[in-house]
């Protein structure tokens, strides 16, 4: 390469270095401005009101991170943190908690913005840390006491026996006649 062009190049280098700092200075002035926005669609306050209803007694979280109520069980920091990364930007249209806090279910409204991939993926990763997902269709949104069942079975009820089981013997001497 002759010195004229080796001069060239490192122009051109310099160049781009003075041009991707002035960027990155811009770019760091840029202060970005944000404006408020529903929390949630009509649609979906119109639904956590009949869950409210349905379950007074507990409460409802909408629009809770996937990370706040899941964590991953690896052990390998870099692997963990994978793992975080996957379910960070998620997050559930409704978590379900006992006074204690403890969870009783997941609870998402499907429209068609729900991809039933992601879905599926959610619901075992969900399942898989031991949290019920109920889901119901935006369209079929059911009553205050159909979401109460849903949220809240009744106890399995326990019925006599109309004649107690009996053990029958037969002896030995009359089996062989």
């Amino acid at each position: 390469m002759n010195s004229s062009m080796t001069v060239l190049v490192i122009l051109l280098v310099v160049a781009m270095a003075v041009a991707t700092l002035a960027a990155l200075k811009t770019a760091k002035r840029h202060e970005a401005t944000f404006r408020a926005r529903p929390p949630m669609t009509d649609n979906e306050l119109e639904f956590f009101g009949r869950l409210v209803k349905a379950v007074p007694e507990h409460f409802i979280f909408p629009q809770v991170a996937m990370s706040a109520i899941l964590q991953t069980t690896e052990t390998d920091r870099k692997k963990a943190y994978g793992d975080h990364l996957r379910i960070a930007q998620q997050r559930v249209d409704y978590l379900v908690c006992r006074a204690d806090g403890s969870i009783v279910a997941v609870v998402e409204l499907d429209d068609k913005s729900h991809k039933a991939a992601k879905d599926q993926l959610r619901d075992a990763r969900l399942q898989g840390a031991g949290i019920r997902t109920l889901r119901f269709e935006s369209r079929k949104k059911p009553a205050v006491p159909a979401l109460r069942d849903a949220l809240i079975p009744p106890p399995a009820v326990e019925t006599p026996r109309a004649v107690p089981p009996t053990l029958h013997v037969v002896p030995a001497a009359v089996a062989q006649t």
